[in-house]
């Protein structure tokens, strides 16, 4: 049977928050999608001995199920300023640790899509995932980020490179260098995106833009 897949998204655009600094850059790969991965480059700043470890989610709020995300991590690779490789080790399902943090200034991973990725225990609720096809990507942002450990709640932008046509419903705000940005890692995973060849509704409520994406 031909499966028929359907997404829904409603953003509700909030402004508040300005962008000065932030510790996690992030770009991500939508034009090349032909292996089902999310391919990540993660510029970030100031990394010390304290944080060691990088973080994928192991849960995510609200969803009540375990995530694992390192399950889906394909390759995982750190550089310095003169793109010598860094030493990294898997050390549990969701965290890497970097030797030497405080000469990395990049670090270069893929990830699977969880809607076409069969996994053997704890399937990830469609909606709670992400899925990566021509003509669109869905990101619930646990999936796909992660985060230096003591740097939670420290700000992250986010570039999407993806084709021209596309167009991007999220609740992130972007900022004048073109990076979506937000406060916390918390706040991000409370964000998430749907970009491709979308139809699009918006209302207001009260006030509130609400922007409807299909």
């Amino acid at each position: 049977m031909e499966r028929t897949r359907s997404l829904l998204i409603l953003i509700l655009i909030v402004t508040g928050f300005s962008s000065i600094n932030a510790q996690h850059k992030f770009i991500i790969d939508l034009h090349d999608i032909a292996d089902d991965q999310f391919k990540v480059n993660l510029e970030p700043d100031e990394l010390s001995e304290k944080n060691n470890i990088f973080q994928f989610a192991s849960i995510a709020p609200g969803t009540y199920q375990i995530m694992d995300i390192g399950r889906f991590v394909r390759s995982f690779k750190a550089y310095d300023s003169k793109s010598n490789l860094i030493e990294t080790k898997k050390i549990s399902t969701n965290q890497w640790e970097l030797d030497d943090p405080e000469k990395i200034t990049r670090i270069e991973y893929s990830v699977s899509e969880t809607w076409d990725t069969p996994v053997q225990e704890n399937n990830i609720y469609n909606m709670a995932g992400t899925s990566l096809e021509t003509d669109h990507a869905f990101i619930n942002n646990h999936c796909v980020l992660g985060y230096f450990h003591g740097m939670q709640s420290h700000e992250i932008w986010i570039k999407l490179n993806h084709p021209e046509e596309w167009q991007v419903g999220t609740a992130l705000s972007k900022n004048t260098e073109g990076y979506f940005t937000a406060p916390t890692f918390d706040f991000v995973v409370d964000s998430p995106i749907l970009l491709g060849r979308l139809s699009k509704a918006s209302t207001d409520v009260e006030g509130t833009q609400v922007d409807v994406f299909t």
